[in-house]
């Protein structure tokens, strides 16, 4: 391996590498003729290249400006006016054999180092690996691919595959090189058709229900690649989640819905004058009155640690608010196009923040006139849930299971680890019993179940029947309850102190009192329908609600999804839930953190998109070069650019987290169409048979206890 050439230095501190021109496989030939394309400065671009190879050599020294004299023989920088702006240059490296140009300097780096060593190592570059593709089809006498094949221009006869080759009619005519023309067969076989979504994005999950009922068992992550949405995602994504499995509970999360004020000036305490939640200044000694609540989605989350304190009196930050608290937007009306309200924003600390699903407490003693519109926009989606992250499927036909990392159900985000509150067996908001809440799910998996998967690959469905199931062990701080499923002969005791430090992630859940298995200790299963929420730390919900009840909650909850169901207009007659494919689906909103999002986006160019992952993969064709859209390297004016790639993070703000924005996790588009519900109340079973291109949903839980995974019965699908 040869060392960067002989070295100078100028007076500007920029030092000079000549580089090796001995070897180059550069072709002037090759360069476009069209008079359009002109060279231009090519500086830049060899100041780039310098740096990459310095880097690559270990000799790159920080604060020094290095320039290669020129670059390699054959290739040339060439710049031409866009079609639509003339006033805008798009730059270009041609000259490689292949025909094709190198769209930036970190394209081209693996091919330049090639040509500097000698060529003593097969490129890698992506150019150099479609020519060997190349090659290999000639010697083969296959046709090439992202191209017409050689030869005349196919007649007016012959059609062309979407992956550039012809098929020939009878009568036309496609000559091979060096080969007579054949004569046409007198049937073509039609190209088989892809298996993608709405978007035109390969629908992997169709795709493992084909190879599940082929092979008749299957196990296997799920990798959407041709997804930007998935792509984008993938690692700011995981980063989240990781951090979501170290903050406490209570802690807000992106994407949520919360009851919110714009300001806090006092404390919050019962006033039982008033019979309700009023802020209480201690400096004046007086009470002034009830907060202005509203309700609001989280658009961003802090950069400063959370403090338990944060809870009832804003600690010291090193920040801002703007970066030490939460971006709330008021929640807009899901059932009207107007949602103007997501325009009124504002970052608050923790404080000015409580659970939404104990809305019904702090409003207590508000008329409905004196609500804010929001809260009841909020109360609209809170019999809706979606899914988040699936990250694997498996199952043995004709059933399967795809697993994820979160559900969103109402207002939270619900995350594997997560301890959730389980709602009393046969509680309803009409229920005259004084029901408590004592059972506690510690998330083990979260699962869309398939029943009976769907054999044909052009149905709207993944099967006849979709249902949702959490399942993890059961604790309960009920010692009664606990002590009906022991065996008598059995020493009957509960968890010990570091037992409970080992089941649950959250610190001090001691605090309740003993905790008890239910059911032994075996894994059990539950539907959505039977979660309430997160259950906080006992600190947390001692500054919050004042005592360490988990019923704080549980008849605004139930209220409130019994509200939902009458007033989401996206809950047919007769359904329960609503099923959305993304966050942002199931809020009914089309922007979030003042950018569109999802579908609602103009940047939202799937074909651009495609054409932009291939040219990441190196498996661009000119084509996707043109349908990429991608902005010039250097040199550009800051004239609008015909692209709307640069801005794609309005898609959605999974998408922007994987373009460097403010890590949010509200929106999570996927290419499987999940369906939505069919309740049967006497039985429990869903059956999910509309699809959710409709966008409509639900599904119904039965009142049955839980049961534990080694009890459950094969059920039916109903048909």
């Amino acid at each position: 391996m040869s060392a960067p050439g002989s070295v100078s230095e100028e007076t500007e501190n920029t030092i000079v590498i000549s580089i090796d021109r001995s070897f180059s496989d550069g072709n002037p030939a090759i360069w476009p003729k069209d008079p359009k394309y002109k060279l231009c400065n090519d500086r830049t671009y060899r100041e780039k290249l310098a740096v990459l190879w310095l880097k690559k050599m270990g000799a790159y020294e920080d604060g020094m400006n290095y320039i290669i004299n020129k670059l390699p023989d054959g290739y040339a920088f060439l710049e031409r006016p866009r079609i639509v702006n003339p006033d805008i240059y798009d730059r270009f490296l041609y000259g490689h054999p292949v025909g094709q140009y190198f769209q930036s300097t970190i394209q081209f780096f693996p091919h330049f180092y090639y040509l500097m060593t000698g060529a003593v190592a097969p490129c890698k570059c992506a150019l150099c690996e479609r020519l060997q593709k190349q090659k290999a089809r000639r010697e083969a006498g296959m046709p090439l691919r992202g191209g017409r094949l050689p030869g005349p221009t196919p007649s007016r006869g012959s059609v062309t595959s979407s992956r550039g080759s012809s098929l020939a009619f009878r009568g036309s005519s496609v000559a091979s090189r060096g080969k007579p023309v054949a004569r046409a067969a007198r049937s073509v076989r039609q190209p088989v058709r892809p298996v993608v979504d709405g978007e035109g994005t390969t629908d992997v999950y169709k795709l493992a229900i084909m190879e599940l009922k082929e092979n008749g068992r299957l196990s296997k992550k799920i990798k959407e690649k041709t997804s930007m949405d998935w792509r984008a995602e993938r690692e700011r994504l995981r980063e989240y989640l990781e951090k979501l499995d170290l903050q406490p509970s209570y802690i807000p999360r992106a994407g949520e819905i919360v009851l919110w004020t714009r300001e806090l000036n006092g404390g919050l305490l019962w006033n039982s004058e008033n019979n309700r939640v009023e802020i209480f200044s201690a400096e004046e000694d007086r009470w002034l009155g009830m907060p202005e609540w509203r309700a609001g989605v989280v658009g961003q989350v802090p950069e400063d640690d959370i403090v338990l304190q944060d809870l009832v009196e804003t600690t010291p930050k090193e920040q801002a608010v703007n970066y030490s608290g939460f971006r709330i937007e008021t929640f807009p009306d899901p059932n009207s196009s107007d949602k103007s309200y997501s325009l009124h924003s504002k970052y608050v600390p923790l404080r000015c923040i409580k659970p939404f699903n104990s809305f019904e407490l702090f409003v207590q003693g508000m008329s409905r006139k004196e609500l804010h519109p929001s809260i009841e926009n909020a109360l609209t989606v809170m019999s809706s849930f979606s899914l988040l992250d699936k990250y694997h499927i498996k199952g043995t036909w004709p059933n399967a299971a795809i697993y994820c990392r979160g559900i969103f159900i109402g207002a939270e985000l619900l995350i594997i680890g997560d301890a959730v509150r389980l709602k009393p067996k046969g509680y309803n908001s009409n229920s005259l019993q004084n029901a408590s809440v004592t059972d506690v799910m510690v998330i083990d998996e979260i699962q869309m179940e398939l029943i009976n998967c769907e054999e044909d690959v052009k149905s709207a469905n993944l099967a006849e029947d979709c249902r949702v199931r959490l399942s993890g062990k059961i604790y309960t701080t009920s010692s009664v309850r606990a002590h009906k499923e022991v065996d008598v002969t059995k020493l009957f005791r509960g968890l010990s102190e570091q037992e409970i430090s080992n089941t649950f992630q959250y610190t001090g859940m001691g605090g309740y009192g003993n905790w008890y298995h239910l059911y032994t200790g075996k894994t059990a299963k539950v539907s959505h329908d039977m979660i309430l929420g997160r259950c906080y730390e006992p600190d947390a919900i001692r500054l919050l609600f004042g005592n360490l009840s988990m019923s704080h909650d549980l008849h605004g909850i139930i209220m409130a999804r019994d509200y939902s169901r009458q007033a989401d207009g996206r809950i047919p007659e007769g359904k329960q839930w609503f099923w959305g494919d993304f966050r942002t689906q199931t809020l009914a909103i089309d922007s979030l953190n003042g950018e569109d999002v999802g579908y609602y986006s103009e940047a939202r160019d799937v074909k651009m998109w495609r054409a932009n992952l291939k040219v990441i993969d190196g498996t661009a064709c000119p084509a996707d070069y043109r349908e990429a859209k991608l902005p010039g390297e250097v040199g550009r004016p800051s004239a609008k650019s015909r692209s709307t790639f640069a801005e794609v993070r309005k898609t959605s703000s999974l998408v922007s987290t994987g373009l460097g924005a403010t890590t949010d996790i509200s929106n999570t588009v996927s290419s499987a169409d999940e369906g939505a519900a069919q309740e049967n109340s006497s039985s429990g079973e869903e059956d999910l048979t509309v699809p959710m291109k409709c966008l409509l949903g639900g599904t119904e839980e039965t009142e049955e206890d839980y049961v534990s995974g080694n009890e459950r019965k094969a059920k039916r699908s109903k048909h």
